[in-house]
């Protein structure tokens, strides 16, 4: 066989596949067209109880209108993400059709790292300090911090802290509580902080001791050097002795008996 007639044969040969693979690709995406979506399937990434399978429901037929029936290649998959995503608990979603006519969507929930507690008003914090209102039914185990929280907002906010000054303290004060609940050094002895009304930030210990002062959130690795030389020398010769131990001083620790 010569060239011009092995390369002939060959360009038919190809041309012949791309016409098959188009009309395939027609007749494969005319049957998508006809499918209707039929049900829905939700699945979590975690183990967040935040929102149900029932919620994403209702958020999607709230916000979306009817999709059960609506053709597969028309339903707006951008859409329903962008409406789950607007709910404070809802990280990420990914919603997607497949041919057997399910729309399914995969949910990621924010994480909480600390809850906050100013009186009545109550609200989470994740790690980047994006602040979401807290759950009717559902209470995550994060560190609680309760009292004269500087944060002007009621319980129904969402979103970063207002002002500058607001997301700088609680970055600060997330950067507190990684250091006391997640170090291993440091995990399981505190139970929570209090703010007082004057700023100081109180360290409360689970055993129910002494509390103590970390006052502005500076120096914190200084202020837990200090607290652990306080358990090493002063707490183990004296004991369960001292009710309140002042760090907020530079270089000190002033400690406070029961009686005083």
């Amino acid at each position: 066989m010569n060239k011009v007639l092995k390369y002939s044969v060959f360009g038919v040969l190809v041309a012949g596949f791309c016409v098959g693979m188009w009309f395939l690709a027609r007749e494969t995406r005319n049957g998508r067209v006809s499918l209707a979506c039929r049900s829905l399937e939700i699945t979590f990434c975690d183990s967040l109880e935040f929102v149900s399978k029932e919620d994403i429901r209702g958020f999607i037929s709230s916000g979306y209108g009817a999709y059960l029936g609506q053709q597969l290649d028309s339903v707006n998959l951008g859409k329903i993400e962008r409406i789950l995503e607007s709910q404070s608990a809802v990280q990420n979603s990914e919603a997607w059709v497949t041919d057997d006519g399910v729309l399914h969507v995969s949910i990621t929930q924010r994480a909480p790292v600390v809850r906050f507690q100013n009186g009545e008003v109550g609200y989470y914090s994740d790690d980047l300090g994006f602040i979401f209102p807290l759950h009717p039914r559902y209470t995550a185990d994060v560190p609680l911090v309760e009292g004269a929280i500087p944060i002007d907002i009621d319980g129904t906010y969402k979103g970063m802290a207002p002002t500058g000054r607001e997301r700088q303290w609680l970055e600060s004060m997330i950067a507190l509580t990684h250091y006391a609940y997640d170090s291993p050094e440091w995990r399981g002895r505190f139970s929570g902080c209090k703010v007082e009304s004057n700023g100081d930030v109180i360290l409360l210990p689970s055993s129910g001791g002494e509390r103590f002062i970390i006052g502005p959130l500076t120096g914190i690795e200084d202020k837990f050097d200090r607290i652990d030389k306080y358990y090493s020398y002063i707490y183990a010769r004296k004991g369960d002795f001292y009710s309140i131990v002042n760090l907020k001083y530079k270089g000190q620790i002033i400690c406070r008996t029961k009686d005083m």
